[in-house]
């Protein structure tokens, strides 16, 4: 049976957790108070975590726990485009020469600014003036800054596919 672990911050990647799985027929566990003793196994975990610019809880929980000899899967949900994402691949850097045994996804997630809290929304208006200003803006960066301060929601389940078709290669 697969585990499904996950860190939320706003609710996309709980949202994309339970429907992970409600697919795979399992509950799915928040990262928070987890009992370390019950992480080593042999069944397939997916760990699903928001990333907000260089935190990614998913890539850190793998990475500072021991989860024995499994397949294993970290699942990045993130308002960057998820090609670009997928290039950048900030969980193999965050994981380094572990990276190689984890398969990695970026699935896009959702940014409602009214829902922001005060430091978050901070550090968006900082990083979107920083970005106003870069010269040879990606497809990327124009998007980030044309949504500044609006509700915006990219959640697509159908982008789990690929994430449930490696869950059932591995057992599930």
């Amino acid at each position: 049976m697969t585990r499904i672990l996950y860190a939320t911050a706003y609710g996309s990647t709980q949202q994309y957790a339970e429907e992970l799985a409600r697919r795979l027929g399992v509950e799915a566990e928040t990262i928070e108070g987890v009992d370390a003793a019950t992480l080593r196994g042999s069944e397939p975990m997916i760990v699903l975590s928001y990333t907000h610019g260089p935190s990614l809880p998913a890539a850190s929980f793998i990475a500072d726990n021991d989860l024995g000899d499994r397949p294993l899967a970290a699942v990045a949900v993130g308002m960057s485009r998820p090609e670009n994402a997928r290039k950048r691949d900030q969980i193999r850097k965050m994981l380094g020469p572990f990276a190689a045994q984890v398969q990695r996804f970026y699935l896009p997630g959702r940014m409602h600014y009214s829902e922001l809290t005060d430091k978050h929304h901070s550090m968006m208006r900082m990083i979107i003036t920083m970005l106003s200003m870069k010269p040879g803006k990606t497809d990327n960066d124009r998007a980030m800054v044309e949504e500044y301060n609006t509700d915006v929601d990219r959640v697509d389940f159908a982008e789990l596919d690929p994430v449930v078709e490696w869950a059932q290669a591995h057992g599930a």
